[in-house]
């Protein structure tokens, strides 16, 4: 049957693979610049494509603005308003509008967005909005959620586990971004403000939202970054994502880089200002990133209108990139490219003054429940007969294969490595362990359990070990379902378990970095599955091949049998009922197609066993099942061991 190669153990490291995966998205975006031709023409797509992956297609309604001035601060030369609005029904975004104290026409405006620290009232977040409005600009700074006077979560998997994000396909990238855009809204409606001159600058989070908020709406004529701009390849290698705010990122369905919405922003007025000691935003990354970029510029005849300018200084302003980022708006807002040499002044507005709800936040506003209301999940499919569900089903599977599951449908397939005899502890049961290489050039191993005087083609049952199973070593340990006689077993060790167990700082890393990616743990694990039960098939050739998960390992069984036709049934104990319930690993924007109970039934008609009781939440399955005329192949039964593979009478 072929022995154990020489190569097994010489794979990549889990985080070799992810560094790889990091170095090829970064290696592939604007690789080449469009034509001008091809710029123009796949435009409008790439801009949908943007605004999916941060949750913001379609567009949600603009409501509303209810847009309130709560009082003014009278300075000399300028003016401060206390400004707040709804960017969405109950939800409100807060901010200070500085303006020239004397105004006449109407005057280009600047969208202020800050870092995540204090928002509006730091002194840094004062200065440069203020500069702006002292130098003949509308400039309106804002808190980002959950900072200042700015309800919601922003920290959601950083602190607060929410780890349903991911699987709803939304990120508070996505908030910002639409935020931003109803503040646009905002401006335009103002007498004082030229609706075609808009600009978008930032530091640190509010850098990276600029860039986020300039590939999403071309309004903005100018859009200027500070000090939040890198590549994939950068938050994979360094392990950056230990030091950012959720907002710094997006659901990377189509692995984009950071050039890939450079080139959305282009061929308008584009500056990247950084400081070359920045720690998590590396000069290597962002150089190379600009360097594409101004490539794609080049293509577009505006070499000109993109610029990168850099300082000797940490994360932060100095005066060299604040001075480069008036001169670059003055030049292409007010069609004056004198450089620039007052700098911000050094006083401080007293916190008080510029509270725009006096200490009293609003109750029950709604930027708390932004990850449901922005990203809403779709309603149950109504099913009348088995072509309404067919309908349904070709859509939600297209759908899930588009995104959630994009990376799969391109792997390579797994590389078997060898097969070793382990033994037995009775006359007629043998161990015994595939070997191979997944198609992340991982190795892995398989780990079987077989009836050495069972006859042929009779069914195997392939399953994922579970994260924290601590004793694999004979034909599964405890992950293994106690199937009784003949039936062969099959547990794959998929990444994260067993010989490529990681710990909990890395494992928190790494599910933070897989969305950058296109991809999850538990995806990248269902990969994995998948790659085993292909293994199974070629090298043990059994009649058919179900799979069966237990607790955070029935969605790979789900998901696996989704996308592999030829799996045969469907076996789960103890699932969990919804990728919002706590605990539940994610699966990027799974939740835009449906629930487990809702994506489970895509399986039909093939066979669903449920072992032990039913959960409550997967009665909708049955009766689905019922209704399309299949009862008998959704069953349920007292003990794993009463399993038998499905056969129609």
């Amino acid at each position: 049957m072929g022995g154990v190669s020489n190569v097994f153990g010489q794979g990549r490291t889990i985080y070799e693979s992810v560094s790889q995966v990091g170095r090829a998205i970064s290696q592939a975006s604007s690789a080449q610049p469009l034509s001008p031709e091809r710029w123009e023409e796949t435009l409008d797509e790439r801009r949908e494509l943007w605004r999916e992956m941060i949750g913001l297609s379609p567009l949600p309604s603009r409501t509303p603005l209810k847009a309130k001035v709560t009082g003014t601060l009278d300075r000399g030369d300028y003016v401060v308003e206390k400004v707040h609005f709804e960017s969405f029904p109950g939800a409100h975004v807060v901010g200070n509008l500085y303006r020239p104290a004397k105004v006449t026409g109407r005057l280009p405006a600047v969208l202020y967005l800050t870092g995540h620290s204090q928002g509006k009232i730091r002194k840094t977040y004062q200065q440069n909005p203020r500069w702006f409005g002292q130098h003949g600009y509308i400039a309106l700074v804002l808190d980002p959620i959950q900072l200042g006077e700015s309800q919601g979560f922003h920290h959601g998997t950083y602190h607060e586990k929410h780890w349903d994000w991911p699987s709803r396909g939304y990120t508070p990238l996505g908030t910002e971004v639409w935020n931003g855009m109803r503040a646009l809204d905002y401006l335009a409606t103002r007498s004082d403000v030229d609706p075609d001159r808009f600009g978008v600058t930032g530091l640190s989070g509010g850098g990276v939202v600029s860039w986020a908020l300039g590939a999403a709406d071309d309004r903005l004529k100018v859009v200027a970054p500070v000090c939040q701009s890198g590549s994939v390849q950068g938050v994979a290698e360094d392990r950056s994502v230990q030091g950012h705010c959720d907002c710094a990122f997006w659901i990377n369905y189509h692995q984009w880089g950071w050039p890939d919405l450079g080139a959305l922003i282009a061929p308008r007025a584009f500056m990247i200002a950084s400081g070359s000691e920045d720690l998590l935003w590396r000069p290597r990354h962002y150089r190379d990133v600009a360097h594409r970029i101004r490539h794609q510029f080049a293509a577009l005849g505006q070499s000109d209108k993109f610029k990168l300018v850099e300082d000797l200084t940490p994360h932060g302003y100095t005066p060299k990139l604040r001075q480069a980022v008036f001169t670059w708006f003055n030049t292409h807002l007010k069609d004056d490219p004198t450089p620039v040499e007052s700098d911000v002044t050094d006083f401080v507005e007293p916190e008080k003054n510029l509270l725009v709800f006096g200490g009293k936040l609003p109750e029950n506003d709604n930027m708390m429940d932004a990850p449901k209301l922005l990203v809403p999940a779709p309603p149950l499919p109504k099913v009348t007969d088995r072509a309404s569900w067919k309908r349904h089903q070709d859509k939600a599977l297209k759908a899930l294969r588009r995104t959630t599951f994009r990376q799969i449908a391109g792997q390579s397939g797994p590389v078997f490595v060898g097969r070793r005899a382990d033994g037995g502890t009775k006359p007629n049961v043998a161990f015994g362990t595939l070997l191979f290489r997944n198609s992340d050039q991982i190795d892995l191993q398989i780990r079987l359990r077989r009836y050495t005087d069972a006859p042929t083609g009779l069914a195997a049952v392939v399953y994922a070990m579970e994260s924290d199973a601590w004793r694999t070593f004979a034909g599964g340990g405890s992950s293994r379902p106690g199937m009784a006689a003949p039936i062969l077993t099959a547990g794959v060790e998929v990444r994260g378990t067993g010989t490529t167990s990681v710990g909990p700082g890395y494992y928190w890393t790494l599910r933070r970095t897989y969305p950058m990616l296109g991809e999850t743990i538990p995806e990248r694990q269902t990969a994995d599955l998948l790659d085993g039960v292909k293994l199974v098939r070629e090298r043990l050739q059994p009649g058919s091949v179900a799979v069966y998960g237990k607790g955070h390992t029935a969605p790979h069984a789900i998901y696996a049998a989704l996308l592999d036709p030829k799996i045969s049934e469907v076996i789960l104990y103890n699932p969990p009922e919804s990728h919002v319930a706590e605990g539940t690993l994610e699966y990027l924007g799974v939740l835009r197609v449906g629930d487990l109970p809702h994506n489970l039934a895509l399986v039909y008609p093939r066979p669903i066993t449920f072992v032990g009781k039913l959960p409550p939440a997967y009665e909708w399955t049955r009766d689905l099942y019922r209704k399309l005329g299949a009862e008998d192949r959704f069953r349920v039964i007292p003990s794993v061991a009463r399993w038998k593979a499905f056969r129609a009478d």
